[in-house]
């Protein structure tokens, strides 16, 4: 079982806070916030964090100041990385230089924020969840998983090839959970295509190989580098491989660039498509219904037989993502306790959240403003819907980098926040 690590942001800044504590809790981080150094110190005193963003300009105390404080006692020595918008080289040099493990300037990267929260923490994706829970526990599933893991003890680099929505990371995970757990722990590193980062993302993997804790390394979005930054990866994956003890995998869907599986001493791995198990897809519904069941305190519903014929016969373009996302979907709704044919072809239409409501007999009489805007709530709302209300997935299905998200979604007045579970 995976340790929930704990970020303390500190900023003066409200909506900064809230958007960047959203972002991290949607990674599945603990967090809690500070206005001030006073503010911080208390936080700090009632809970030690594994790490901090600490803004450097705040009133009464300045960050400096804070981190001054902080690296000068043996109680909190956790690392600290700073924020800023108007810092100058030297204010970034003295924070270095005084302890800082890294330096992000506002407007703030997500995706820079996030590859520096890994590199620090050390955040693994170990904990199941529903994707590597079917994939360990589905016949089918689990028969290719030991094939996988045959060539896995046989070779060192991996390139894992599957369509989108067959979600190659829990693959990884289902290995690791099944054999690799006790030899040490699965890293992920995730490159986002910034040059500005990608030294800094390239150094952040090789840490990862370096280190004797990992036994296995999984990495996303290679084909996101430039050509000559793939090339130095390519190179280090497998000058790396023969120093390194960890397995490296490389996810690649099947519509990117396949540069990786001509190259000598790179092993090809084939995750099959979700249409080659459609005689398992009644008991693959039926184990991902019991899991959000027992995870998420949802009611129970079963399929009508009409329903499953239906559904052993769809081709599921979106594969293992596109099922699960049809689960938590039909489980929001707890009116009926059978799940019927119409009701599975209203959500796989991907209509609104009406129902009708692009085709509403009015919409025509509308300005494209308000066509548009209409089209956006409807749109986003049915998407959050789909993807369990999780923002980071929302962001990767409607490729719209977070912080934007957040904004849209607040000024279109749509319930982003997930709902706590009440207990009775």
């Amino acid at each position: 079982m995976s340790i929930e690590k704990h970020i303390l942001i500190v900023d003066d800044e409200l909506e900064i806070r809230k958007i960047i504590q959203e972002i991290l809790k949607d990674e599945g981080y603990s967090t809690s916030t500070a206005s001030s150094a006073k503010e911080a110190r208390a936080e700090v005193k009632n809970k030690k964090p594994d790490l901090v963003f600490l803004d450097i300009w705040m009133p009464e105390e300045d960050g400096i100041s804070l981190l001054k404080d902080w690296t000068s006692q043996p109680e909190t020595d956790f690392p600290v990385i700073m924020i800023s918008g108007h810092a100058t080289i030297e204010t970034a040099i003295e924070a270095t230089k005084l302890g800082a493990k890294d330096f992000i300037e506002k407007p703030v990267s997500i995706e820079k924020l996030l590859a520096s929260a890994q590199e620090f923490l050390a955040q693994s994706i170990i904990g199941e969840d529903i994707f590597s829970h079917l994939v360990q526990n589905t016949p089918a599933f689990k028969k290719t998983l030991d094939e996988i893991n045959l060539l896995v003890k046989q070779n060192n680099i991996f390139v894992l090839q599957a369509e989108e929505g067959t979600e190659k990371a829990a693959w990884v995970r289902a290995l690791y959970l099944s054999q690799y757990s006790d030899m040490g722990e699965l890293q992920k590193i995730q490159f986002s295509g910034e040059e500005r980062v990608e030294n800094e993302e390239s150094a952040a993997l090789y840490k990862a190989l370096e280190n004797g804790n990992n036994s296995l390394v999984y990495i996303e979005n290679i084909h996101k580098l430039s050509e000559t930054e793939k090339s130095n990866i390519r190179e280090g994956l497998i000058a790396s491989s023969k120093k390194s003890k960890a397995k490296i995998f490389i996810g690649i869907s099947a519509k990117e660039e396949t540069a990786f599986i001509n190259q000598e001493g790179f092993t090809e791995l084939n995750i099959p498509p979700l249409r080659a198990s459609l005689k398992e897809i009644a008991q693959i519904l039926d184990d991902a219904v019991k899991f959000f069941v027992e995870k998420d305190g949802h009611g129970y519903r079963r399929f009508s037989l009409a329903a499953q014929n239906m559904l052993s016969k769809y081709q599921w373009p979106g594969n293992l993502r596109q099922l699960v996302d049809l689960v938590q979907s039909l489980l929001s709704r707890r009116d009926k306790e059978i799940v019927n044919v119409d009701e599975i072809q209203e959500i796989i239409t991907l209509q609104g959240p009406g129902g009708n409501i692009l085709i509403e007999n009015n919409i025509l009489s509308l300005s494209m403003k308000e066509a548009k805007k209409l089209f956006e709530r409807a749109y986003l709302t049915r998407q959050l819907e789909l993807v369990g209300g999780k923002i980071s997935e929302l962001s990767r299905r409607v490729d719209m980098e977070r912080t934007n998200l957040y904004r849209k979604l607040q000024s279109l007045d749509i319930e982003y926040k997930k709902k706590k579970k009440t207990t009775s």
